[in-house]
């Protein structure tokens, strides 16, 4: 049909936007007859003018739908008026919300403390911009027929040889533990600990610099990158850039200071020093850059989006096999670790932060569950308990217009009430507890640490409102 033979588009889209649901089906296939009739009889401009007509007609206060914002005010109304029933409900049955509340408060403390203790490991290594890009590489150590070890450390040759021969790798960055000691500044000396990197370091992590240039302070040989606090340790206020510190007979100048490493960092030192200044000091030791010297370097790769880490591993693995020629009685092998799982991993050998075993988290957050869902189902019989004394409150808001969605909502309000209220005492418990678990074991102080945070926080706010509803 040509679009003179059907009704206007804007009247039949008015029509639909004002008209009630329940009455715009039958008044827009009556109109739409009335129309053929008018086509046949009068005409097609006649007919669409009619029809026009006879919308605006019908726009009359029982077809009119209700404002949205009508509705919402409505809805807030009937929120109100469930809080301030179940309130009374609460007072009223003195002893069954006490014995929900106090249960429920002291299973959601464990919740709590789950929920910080989750928040804080899978917070690790989340605030490096390319952390979905990062692998480090780590080491399979075969000698004769002994079982297999892994080990997180790599030889910093390893490192090198991907530098110069593999293909599609963005950056290599290596490190070397070892650099520390006592570091003097003028009449003050302080013991330090750190690394030695090479200039990759800043353009693969995100370690932001307060003073000096990224690009070139790791750069030179006897290069000194500090944190602020370290820096404020030797300097004081007094500016530290360009300045020297001495270890043992060695000076090195400060190029760097950089932000303090985050709590959540695999890797924590206090300072890093130029990595080539470690080759000139090892320039005569044929064994510093051999291949199974493995003990004390890493190695991390930046690789491009979307990088076929198969045809990468084959690579590897060929490197491998070339350098194990000169190998007796051992072989070690290479492969990738993503970032983001280097803190919930497996436990290898040198490691250079705190690590935990992925399974370990989660039995501990199933305990959790499995605490909190034993309150919820204490909750749900002692309300099957009570529910004869409540039936006649059912029958009362039933025989006065309330529906069975109505009744629902009043008992949810109620149950997340109590939720939020348990929630209350729950946080007191959390505060006392946190560090009463946090002194288990001294390892887990290294881990975690259950601050609070605005997304701790909501999350807690978030189970007790899971909770109620459950």
């Amino acid at each position: 049909m040509s679009n003179k033979q059907k009704p206007p588009w804007w009247a039949t889209r008015f029509l639909s936007w004002y008209c009630r649901q329940e009455l715009l089906e039958d008044l827009q296939g009556d109109l739409n007859e009335y129309f053929e009739r008018n086509l046949k009889a009068k005409g097609p401009r006649r007919a669409r003018f009619i029809y026009i007509i006879d919308v605006f007609k019908f726009f009359r206060s029982y077809t009119l739908k209700k404002p949205k914002l009508l509705n919402l005010l409505i809805q807030w109304i009937m929120i109100g008026s469930y809080i301030k029933t179940s309130g009374r409900s609460i007072v009223r049955n003195k002893l069954f919300s006490s014995i929900n509340i106090i249960g429920l408060a002291i299973s959601m403390s464990v919740g709590l403390l789950m929920i910080a203790f989750l928040s804080d490991v899978f917070s690790y290594d989340r605030f490096h911009e390319k952390r979905d890009r990062i692998y480090r590489v780590i080491n399979h150590y075969l000698y004769i027929d002994q079982p297999k070890n892994d080990f997180a450390s790599t030889s910093l040759k390893t490192g090198k040889l991907i530098q110069d021969n593999v293909t599609g790798v963005e950056e290599v960055v290596m490190l070397r533990r070892g650099f520390e000691g006592d570091f003097k500044v003028g009449e003050k000396t302080i013991p330090l600990e750190g690394m030695w990197a090479n200039e990759s370091l800043f353009r693969v992590f995100t370690f932001p610099l307060l003073h000096g240039d990224a690009r070139t302070a790791l750069k030179n040989p006897f290069s000194l990158v500090l944190t602020e606090k370290t820096a404020k340790k030797l300097f004081g206020d007094e500016e530290a850039l360009g300045k020297g510190v001495q270890l043992d007979t060695v000076n090195y100048m400060v190029t760097g200071v950089m932000k303090d490493v985050p709590a959540f960092s695999h890797m924590q030192f206090e300072m890093l020093a130029s990595l080539s200044s470690k080759e000139l000091q090892e320039k005569n030791n044929k064994n510093f850059l051999s291949w199974d010297n493995m003990w004390m370097g890493y190695v991390y790769l930046l690789l491009p989006e979307n990088t076929d880490l198969r045809s990468l591993q084959t690579k590897l693995d060929k490197l491998a096999i070339e350098e194990n020629k000169s190998l007796q009685n051992t072989t070690i092998t290479v492969s990738l670790q993503p970032l983001n799982d280097i803190a919930l991993s497996k436990d290898m050998s040198n490691q250079i932060g705190p690590v935990m075993l992925l399974s370990i988290v989660w039995i501990n957050g199933g305990l959790a569950f499995v605490v909190i869902l034993s309150a919820c189902f204490n909750y749900t019989n002692l309300s099957i308990a009570r529910s004869l004394r409540r039936s006649r409150e059912v029958g009362i808001r039933k025989v006065i217009g309330a529906r069975k969605s109505h009744v629902m909502g009043q008992f949810i309000a109620e149950s997340v009430i109590i939720a939020l209220l348990a929630l209350a005492i729950s946080f007191l418990l959390f505060l006392f507890l946190r560090p009463q678990f946090l002194s288990i074991a001294p390892e887990l102080q290294r881990i975690v640490r259950l601050d609070l945070s605005p997304r701790v926080i909501l999350s807690f706010v978030a189970l007790a409102l899971v909770v109620g509803i459950v």
